[in-house]
């Protein structure tokens, strides 16, 4: 997608013109109150709603007019939320954002006030993969059916987000290391096998443009070798 590219280029190369802060960003600040925003853009990051096409590929969507929850203006279905409209993940129709982080920017929180994704697969819930690290997902309320899982091989942390639970507007905090996606492409998709109509309706996004990456594996086995390599040296 040329207008992806773009957005990550802008931001990855952006000079750090904004003051250290942490930064929480709303559906109106997002969206802009229209139907017609097919992406955000800041010095910190960069936001874009997508919807998957016949073939399995993101293509460009826009956003809702919600003041209070972000989701993609669709026919169809829920537009104050990310949808999966029927029970197949990854397969047309299912709407996903894609979040650029600048290099020193790195995502705290979302919050989020109704949701409809827990089925048992490992794909089942709110994945978001993109993460150098376990982001160490922790929750503002407490339940055990409330929880994350994080895969180290498809770097991707799943959300089980019971509607059950939190359907009644309740407004809930899933909070993230920022240190382990300073720098990344993070993509959230949702999605339950077991459910048509799952989804995730988004209250707000925060992050923090003061911080310090995580060194990848690979970056990290380096520095190791590399200091493996100094210390025979010395001897």
């Amino acid at each position: 997608m040329q207008t992806k590219a773009l957005i990550s280029t802008l931001i990855l190369t952006a000079a750090a013109s904004s003051q250290a802060a942490l930064v929480t960003l709303t559906p109106a600040q997002i969206n802009g109150g229209d139907t017609t925003t097919s992406f955000f853009i800041n010095d910190d990051l960069a936001l874009i709603p997508t919807i998957t096409d016949a073939a399995g590929l993101p293509q460009p969507a826009t956003f809702n007019a919600n003041a209070t929850r972000l989701g993609i203006d669709e026919a169809g279905t829920n537009n104050n939320a990310f949808n999966d409209a029927d029970t197949t993940i990854g397969n047309a129709g299912s709407e996903g954002l894609t979040l650029t982080l600048g290099a020193s920017t790195g995502l705290t929180q979302i919050t989020y006030d109704f949701s409809r994704a827990d089925g048992p697969g490992s794909n089942d819930g709110v994945v978001i993969s993109g993460f150098l690290a376990d982001p160490n997902v922790t929750f503002s309320i407490s339940d055990p059916n409330l929880f994350a899982v994080y895969d180290a091989v498809t770097m991707s942390v799943r959300l089980n987000l019971p509607g059950t639970l939190f359907f009644s507007g309740t407004e809930t905090a899933i909070n993230f290391d920022p240190t382990t996606s300073a720098g990344q492409e993070l993509s959230l998709a949702v999605g339950d096998t077991t459910q048509a109509n799952s989804q995730f309706a988004i209250r707000s996004i925060s992050y923090d443009n003061d911080v310090v990456a995580v060194p990848e594996p690979s970056s990290a086995l380096l520095v190791a070798l590399a200091g493996l390599g100094l210390i025979r040296r010395r001897r």
